[in-house]
C-alpha cells in the first residue's frame, strides 16, 4: 500500500468531490482517504444538522480519523478551500509527510473577505443569527464565483451535488477577531513538514493575494500560481496537470523516508 493521503474538502462539499483527484493519485500508488466532514453527507436533514457546526468539531473529527487508521507512514494532507485551513490545523497537530494547500481559506490573523467573495456570502451574512444557520449560494452565484473556469456542461451537476455549509464555520473564518475560542487559529510554527501552495489568478472565493499571505506563514512553502484558473481546481481542465505536479513535488520526500528506513534496517 502506498503513502496515505488525507483529502479534506471545502465548503458545500463532501468526500465525493475528490473523485477526480483521487482517480489521478491512486494509480500512482497513493492510498487516498477522501473524508466527509460531519453533517456533510447529502440527504434530508443535512442543512439543519450542519448549521452550527464549528471548525473545532471538524478538526476533532479529522484527528480522530487519522488516529483510527493507525497509518504505518506519516500521511500526506491535502486540503481545498476551507479544507485547506483544516489541513493546516491538522498538520500542526500530527506528524505529516507533506501538506498540500489548494486555494486554502486563511487562518485567524489573515483577513479573509474581499469584494469578490463578499458577493458570495452577503446574503448569508445579512440573515440575523447567520452564525448558527446553514447557507448555500444560489446556482447563478455559484457559476460566477465558484465554477468559473469549469466547463458549463458540468455546472448543473456540480451545483446539485453541493450541500449546505455551517454558518458558524463561516463566522469563525471571516470574523476570527470576534471568536474568543479562536477556532480558525493555526500554530504555523508547529507545521514542520514541506508545504505546497496553489493559488489561482481568477479565484473569486480565495483570491491569490490572500493565498500568498497564507503561504508566507510557512518558510518552507513552495508556491504555484495558475493565472487563468478559478477556485474549483479539484475538477477543471488543469486538474490532471496540477496533480502530476504535486506528485512530482512529493517524490523526493517519499524517497527520503525510504532511505531512512533502509538505514534503520
Amino acid at each position: 500500500m502506498g503513502y496515505p493521503v488525507i483529502m479534506i474538502h471545502g465548503m458545500w462539499c463532501n468526500g465525493a468531490n475528490w473523485n477526480r483527484v483521487r482517480g489521478l493519485m491512486e494509480p500512482r500508488g497513493y492510498d487516498c482517504h477522501a473524508v466527509t466532514l460531519p453533517a456533510h453527507e447529502p440527504g434530508p436533514g443535512q442543512a439543519a444538522a450542519v448549521g452550527d457546526k464549528s471548525l473545532r468539531e471538524y478538526l476533532a473529527f479529522l484527528e480522530a480519523y487519522v488516529a483510527q487508521q493507525n497509518f504505518r507512514e506519516p500521511p500526506i494532507i491535502i486540503g481545498h478551500s476551507m479544507g485547506g485551513l483544516l489541513a493546516q490545523q491538522l498538520a500542526s497537530r500530527i506528524n505529516a509527510l507533506a501538506l498540500v494547500l489548494l486555494t486554502p481559506a486563511p487562518p485567524a490573523g489573515v483577513f479573509a473577505f474581499s469584494l469578490s467573495n463578499l458577493a458570495v456570502f452577503w446574503r448569508a451574512l445579512l440573515r440575523w443569527g447567520f452564525w448558527r444557520k446553514p447557507h448555500k449560494p444560489g446556482f447563478a452565484r455559484s457559476v460566477v464565483s465558484a465554477f468559473n473556469g469549469v466547463s458549463p456542461t458540468q455546472h448543473r451537476h456540480m451545483y446539485e451535488a453541493m450541500v449546505h455549509e455551517s454558518g458558524r464555520a463561516l463566522a469563525e473564518i471571516g470574523f476570527w477577531q470576534f471568536d474568543f475560542k479562536k477556532a480558525a487559529r493555526v500554530d504555523a510554527g508547529s507545521v514542520r513538514c514541506p508545504v505546497y501552495v496553489v493559488s489561482c489568478g481568477k479565484d473569486r472565493l480565495v483570491p491569490a493575494a490572500v493565498v500568498r499571505k497564507v503561504a508566507a506563514l510557512y518558510a518552507q512553502a513552495s508556491q504555484r500560481l495558475y493565472p487563468r484558473r478559478g477556485h474549483w481546481v479539484i475538477d477543471d481542465d488543469d486538474t490532471e496537470e496540477m496533480v502530476l505536479g504535486i506528485c512530482s513535488w512529493l517524490r523526493p520526500f517519499e524517497q527520503r523516508i525510504v532511505r531512512i528506513k533502509k538505514k534503520q534496517d
